[in-house]
């Protein structure tokens, strides 16, 4: 499973000191990682330093990661007694795949580097794609690098989406997976890092688009007209030399792959990124926003953007039959969105409680495990087959369906 190196800082740390004194302000970073050990027993190597709390955790993914650390947030919220008077306690958090269990100081570094990033765009909780891996990172690179060269390894898989009142196709998602030879799959996040830090991200992605407007063909030739979205990062979305590569490989394709950027695409350079994507618009692209509400977003820019759809990020997503804020924000964004004419996509879906929610809430496309995982082009097609004879798709089981399956066995008369 992998592991996340945490920093955790209280929020104007610099005020509450002044008014407190160091020595007092020092006990109340122990006291914060005495609160994180309470909150999280699993986490290890708690450490409280001169301005903030580190420590490490293990989670599934990133997704995982970014939950845990939201409820950790909300937990950590209080008072802090000044003087005959109470200051609000509030905290943001930072994280960082590592590889080891004990971050180098690479890894603080970047850790620390993604905390300041947060706190600029005041966000309670960022979880950096960065992967820093002292032992494997020059030779990850030189491996992806070579496979890019050579196709070694890499795949695209597709998550369909479907429509949430009618069952109907709406489209799919492409995904990029690579499985080294030694190391086996690779996560999709840790690519992209190595890619960006690499230099390699253009190269990447012009792979990812090649492949796609290939599959498209296949497709096509096995009587699938089907919609896909490529995700592209956020550096070369203001880059005007690759959005013209960019336009020319996907000419072929005729309109039928669009693009989804994330919010944080526009904090670089929102000009030159705004006119990029109307460029990509006016030459019939669609494009999505990914993973809203993940970054910070001006309602100025989104107003502007020339996007059909938005993304509403997983996290929100799911937990929308046990949040309390999270179904208000979730009905508002869809509100906002359909106001400003755009289609809403719900990534994360993975019960049935939340897609008849979402249902409810007049959210238009429903994306998750629920309905599918990833799949490789030729499962795609006979899914894409059997959505449209009226079947329900097959997904894995959960949990409390393999329980209730087993429970009816034993209690069926012999």
């Amino acid at each position: 499973m992998p592991t996340f190196f945490v920093v955790l800082a209280l929020d104007r740390f610099d005020d509450v000191k002044r008014q407190v004194g160091y020595p007092r302000a020092m006990r109340l970073l122990d006291q914060l990682g005495e609160d994180v050990a309470l909150h999280l027993p699993d986490a290890e190597r708690i450490r409280a330093n001169r301005a903030t709390v580190e420590f490490t955790l293990r989670c599934a993914d990133a997704g995982a990661a970014e939950v845990v650390l939201r409820e950790l947030v909300e937990a950590l919220r209080g008072d802090i007694a000044v003087r005959g008077r109470t200051l609000p306690r509030s905290v943001t958090a930072a994280a960082l795949p590592c590889h080891w269990s004990s971050a180098s100081e690479r890894v603080v570094e970047e850790a620390e580097l993604a905390l300041r990033q947060a706190l600029r765009r005041r966000v309670a909780v960022l979880v950096s794609d960065r992967v820093v891996d002292d032992g494997d990172d020059q030779q990850l690179l030189d491996d992806l690098h070579a496979a890019l060269l050579h196709g070694h390894g890499l795949a695209l898989h597709y998550q369909p989406k479907l429509r949430t009142r009618t069952g109907a196709l709406a489209g799919a998602e492409a995904l990029l997976r690579w499985t080294d030879p030694v190391r086996g799959p690779v996560s999709p996040a840790r690519v992209i890092a190595a890619a960006e830090r690499g230099s390699d991200i253009g190269r990447l992605t012009e792979w990812v688009v090649d492949r796609a407007v290939a599959d498209q063909v296949r497709l096509r030739a096995a009587g699938v007209d089907l919609h896909t979205h490529l995700n592209m990062s956020a550096p070369l979305v203001a880059d005007p030399a690759f959005v013209s590569l960019l336009l020319d490989r996907l000419a072929p394709a005729e309109g039928s792959i669009g693009l989804e950027i994330t919010e944080t695409a526009m904090l670089e350079d929102p000009e030159g990124t705004l006119a990029n994507l109307q460029r990509l618009s006016d030459a019939g692209i669609r494009l999505a926003i990914d993973d809203y509400g993940s970054g910070y977003s001006s309602l100025a820019y989104l107003q502007q953007l020339p996007v059909q759809e938005l993304k509403i990020d997983r996290v929100f997503v799911s937990r929308l039959s046990s949040g309390a804020r999270d179904p208000l924000l979730v009905r508002s964004t869809i509100d906002l969105a359909h106001a400003l004419e755009m289609e809403v996509t719900a990534e994360g879906v993975e019960t049935a409680a939340v897609l008849a929610l979402l249902q409810v809430m007049g959210c238009d496309i429903a994306q998750g495990y629920f309905l599918s995982m990833p799949l490789p082009l030729d499962k795609l097609v006979d899914y894409v087959r059997r959505v449209g004879e009226g079947l329900r798709p097959a997904r894995p089981a959960s949990l409390r369906e393999r329980i209730a399956e087993r429970r009816e066995k034993r209690e069926r008369p012999a």
